[in-house]
């Protein structure tokens, strides 16, 4: 039974001899059966278009590590592409929008969001469900409001992002519209996902480092809250427990844990919070710097026992990276790491 599994029992805050473990962006380039499959397809939506593919993508890592827990294969980005925005990945540029929002007038002529749109990514939930085995929980995901702004108003990545902030900085009124469009169409996306088979939803803020502590709030943060009140609002979703990322916010984690998420997802520099006061409040999950998995086996275990040992006595640790796994990991590396937790 899903209840019974060690990622659900700390997402209820219950203590765990042993953490669970599972990695952000565990199904990825750094697998060489992930390159097999990526290799036939040329843009990286279409991949995850085909909800089979999505499915075998997703087992790879729960094959290959006996992890607790697997996470939908997709892209937060499916939103902004049901919304006309025309979302293609583009070899050594990343994703680039062919319709970005550009003028106020991009967004007051977006159309309704559709969630039927998204009918490939709840396909690509049920058959991952069915062959997972019945007491590993699925992660549904979204991206955050702001994050999904962010990549459509700038018209893809940027390392500054400068046009975004200036575009809300200018139209503060209509940027708050286009925020709670995708905020809206981030609900009625979970909640179908939930239909589907997904036993647990995370929230990924991946740009919420491009903010000040009070823009964080008025752009972004306000929106999570919104989402995740909506979430824990709806019978059909009330019960599912929701984990928030933030990259690098310049807030507080204690700010973070009033999202009333039920765990929260660390960065990997966010290493020096006062965990006492966090105890009674959320879970936690994280936060291994990906880059120490490059390193000598001898630095991966000091870095892993050093919080292991910082969150031993926490109610509801899970252990994770404090970002996604990166193309250049040896995957022997993440079988040592996975090994090297289960043995704590």
């Amino acid at each position: 039974m899903i209840e019974n599994s060690p990622f659900i029992k700390a997402l209820k805050k219950e203590p765990l001899e042993i953490p669970p473990i599972w990695y952000m962006r565990q199904a990825g380039r750094y697998m060489p059966e992930y390159r097999a499959v990526r290799s036939k397809f040329k843009n990286f939506l279409d991949m995850c278009k085909n909800p089979d593919v999505c499915c075998e993508l997703a087992m790879q890592p729960i094959d290959k590590f006996k992890l607790d827990a697997s996470i939908l294969f997709s892209d937060i980005l499916t939103i902004p592409d049901a919304f006309g925005l025309k979302v293609e990945f583009v070899e050594g540029e990343g994703p680039v929008f062919r319709n970005p929002i550009r003028k106020r007038i991009d967004i007051e002529s977006l159309p309704e969001f559709n969630p039927d749109d998204l009918d490939y990514v709840y396909k690509a939930v049920s058959n991952i469900r069915s062959a997972l085995p019945s007491h590993i929980p699925l992660i549904g995901f979204c991206g955050s409001p702001w994050t999904l702004a962010a990549y459509s108003i700038e018209g893809g990545s940027s390392k500054d992002f400068a046009f975004t902030r200036n575009f809300v900085a200018e139209n503060a009124d209509i940027s708050e519209i286009f925020l709670e469009k995708l905020t809206n169409a981030c609900f009625i996306y979970l909640k179908n996902q939930v239909i589907s088979g997904a036993n647990v939803l995370q929230i990924f803020d991946s740009w919420a480092n491009l903010l000040s502590e009070a823009d964080y709030f008025k752009y972004s943060l306000k929106h999570i809250n919104k989402l995740i009140h909506m979430i824990k609002s709806d019978p059909i979703t009330a019960d599912i427990p929701i984990i928030l990322f933030a990259r690098e916010p310049k807030c507080e984690p204690i700010v973070l844990a009033d999202s009333s998420a039920d765990c929260l997802s660390l960065f990997w520099s966010m290493d020096t919070i006062d965990i006492n006061q966090l105890k009674s409040k959320i879970s936690i999950q994280g936060n291994l710097n990906p880059a120490f998995l490059l390193e000598s086996r001898d630095t991966i275990k000091r870095e892993t026992y050093k919080i292991l040992d910082r969150y031993k006595n926490y109610p509801g640790y899970i252990f994770n990276l404090g970002h996604g796994i990166t193309p250049n990991i040896d995957p022997e590396n993440i079988k040592y790491l996975t090994d090297l937790v289960r043995s704590y």
